[in-house]
């Protein structure tokens, strides 16, 4: 028997739901997996939940996981590391978990460094494609996301997705209409990255963790002044706690806030 083929879709969540919805509605391409990537802000977690909603009911087929981060922002440099940790699982999950042939990361939702993050990531971990949902009316769209906003943070407040499910058909239409924009309405742009040889990077890794092999001189270099390594006294070049962090979340190992 022909396997069948799934297509995951991994995306953070921010003000504007519509973000992630309209990319899975638009892609055109049937997409079997969905992971949202989320702060405790009560604001997010209640468009997640909307979002949630949206997509189960117009894709009873999907399989929409949140991860819920532990922070209400991504703030600070430990955040965006610790963000860039819970994006590297979730990628390895549905590579090697879930089997899903297909990764895309959308990057249009949340905070300017989570997007960066998720492109860096897309071109590491071998992402088939890193894309960015674009409203040229997105005044509009702002305006309408405002008019039910009051409507929206109420599923904040429930406490099963049958619950979510029952609130959203009390404003179907409308919610639709704010979730899955007519395809005409918005482009989806690719994020033009070039993926990176996964032998190199190994050669990275191993070498700053002093495994024996020798950086090449321009390598050492280059990651010296990108805050990886660091010059010791007498010579050569050590991690920095930063560069520990960073090497610690390619390896697939948690990196705990702080």
């Amino acid at each position: 028997m022909q396997s069948i083929m799934k297509t995951a879709v991994i995306a953070p969540v921010g003000m504007s739901p519509p973000a992630v919805s309209s990319f899975i509605d638009g892609i055109g391409e049937p997409i079997s997996d969905v992971v949202l990537l989320v702060t405790r802000d009560r604001d997010v977690l209640a468009g997640t939940r909307f979002l949630d909603a949206g997509l189960s009911l117009r894709y009873p087929w999907l399989r929409i996981h949140p991860v819920i981060l532990p922070f209400d922002d991504v703030a600070t440099q430990d955040d965006t590391l610790r963000f860039m940790s819970e994006a590297t699982r979730a990628f390895r999950e549905e590579r090697d978990t879930h089997q899903c042939d297909t990764i895309y990361l959308n990057i249009t939702g949340g905070r300017k460094n989570m997007s960066v993050v998720l492109t860096l990531l897309g071109q590491i971990l071998g992402a088939d494609g890193v894309f960015s949902v674009v409203n040229p009316d997105i005044r509009y769209m702002n305006e309408l996301l405002e008019r039910y906003r009051g409507e929206i943070n109420r599923f904040a407040d429930i406490e099963s997705r049958e619950e979510g499910f029952a609130l959203y058909e009390e404003h179907r239409e409308e919610f639709d209409r704010i979730l899955f924009p007519p395809r005409t309405g918005y482009e989806i742009i690719r994020i033009p990255t070039l993926p990176f040889p996964a032998d190199h990077i190994g050669y990275l890794i191993r070498a700053c963790l002093g495994s024996g092999e020798r950086l090449a001189p321009q390598d050492e270099a280059l990651l010296i002044r990108h805050g990886v390594l660091e010059k010791k006294t007498g010579g050569g070049s050590v991690l920095t706690p930063y560069g520990e962090k960073f090497l610690s979340i390619l390896l697939g190992r948690q990196t705990d806030r702080g």
